[in-house]
């Protein structure tokens, strides 16, 4: 059967029918496109009208930091003093925190938060060594020294204490947009705290607990969750991952990063995109299966290496959860290409019916 030829008699049909089908077609893409419509808001920035300034201890190893890195003795008082300096012509009161160094997925040292859980190897908590006020009130155009009390630990220890001392004004600006969304432009912070009771080397310990796929805000993931398990800071950081099937040299995806840094005696969540949030790869999904994560690390400018592996399951159940949280979106895709398909042969088979007619 002769489909979508005309003859010069059916210009007009041919012309309302092509002009339909396109309309419709247009219609369904528009449909399936997946985008997100971003309205910008007009936020005012906030002017940052304080500062903070620490007051150098005796026992200050390197005189040319900008924060505590001190030399201390098993069971040793000491005090430490910063300035918060209020620059505003308004009273304002801040909330101080002593925290230890945590660190994020980017590889990046965290001060942010305040009482996480131990991990099992970090022998002294420094936010339990700590007494300090936790509100501070510093009147307009002045400054006010808060002091810090540390009582270090009987015990003797190599290696190093991370921390921070975080600085946060109370009741900063926000701004709320037209759609009752509210933006806020916060800002904090931090004076560093290291202490260390030698100098001695530690050597570097990594240690690669587990893989386990994962998903938060669109993005699917396989997380490693690596253990820096003694009191030593690791930098300059890089990693090459790669996930294949278990037993096999094909690689499914694979991820490399560079300059990061990984926190004394803490969990490192390094993910390993499975999709992407836009784009070809969008929907992209690991099938169940039983997989094999592969790290190679290196830290301290190339002077530690490691490569690490770990095998990993993604169950049935797990697969049909993640991807009730992260919808597949390519059967949509495909339903519509069908219904340009089927209008496309209505449009033909209406075009023969009526030629056969008229005839």
């Amino acid at each position: 059967m002769p489909l979508l030829f005309f003859r010069k008699g059916d210009k007009i049909l041919k012309k309302r029918i092509l002009i339909a089908l396109l309309f419709i077609t247009s219609i369904f893409i528009f449909l399936d496109m997946n985008t997100d419509k971003i309205d910008a808001a007009q936020t005012s920035t906030p002017m940052v009208n304080y500062s903070i300034s620490p007051e150098m201890a005796g026992n200050q190893i390197n005189k040319n930091l900008g924060y505590y890195d001190l030399k201390v003795s098993p069971n040793q008082k000491e005090d430490i003093k910063f300035k918060i300096n209020n620059v505003d012509s308004s009273s304002h009161t801040y909330t101080v925190s002593i925290n230890r160094a945590n660190t994020d997925s980017n590889g990046v040292i965290d001060y942010d938060d305040h009482g996480t859980p131990m991990e099992s190897h970090l022998k002294y908590d420094l936010e339990k060594m700590a007494t300090y006020p936790k509100k501070v009130t510093v009147p307009a155009k002045s400054s006010k020294e808060v002091t810090v009390s540390l009582q270090f630990p009987n015990g003797k220890f190599s290696g190093e204490l991370l921390g921070g001392i975080l600085v946060d004004e109370d009741n900063q600006v926000s701004t709320k947009t037209a759609k009752g969304l509210s933006l806020k432009n916060k800002y904090q912070y931090v004076l560093g705290i290291q202490i260390q009771q030698n100098t001695d080397l530690v050597n570097p310990n990594l240690k690669f607990i587990k893989a386990s796929e994962k998903s938060n805000n669109g993005q699917i993931f396989v997380d490693a969750d690596i253990d820096n398990d003694v009191p030593t800071l690791e930098k300059n950081v890089s990693i090459d991952a790669r996930v294949t099937r278990k037993n096999s040299s094909k690689t499914v995806i694979t991820a490399d990063k560079e300059n990061m840094s990984i926190a004394p005696d803490t969990y490192f969540d390094y993910p390993v995109n499975v999709n992407s949030l836009m784009g070809a790869n969008r929907n992209r999904r690991l099938k169940p299966g039983t997989y094999t994560m592969y790290l190679d690390v290196k830290a301290n400018g190339g002077k530690n290496l490691w490569n690490l592996q770990r095998n990993f399951t993604i169950s049935k159940g797990q697969n049909k959860k993640l991807n009730k949280a992260v919808p597949n979106n390519s059967k949509s895709t495909l339903y519509v290409i069908g219904a340009i398909v089927l209008l496309l042969i209505i449009g033909s088979v209406v075009i023969f019916t009526y030629r056969k007619n008229k005839k």
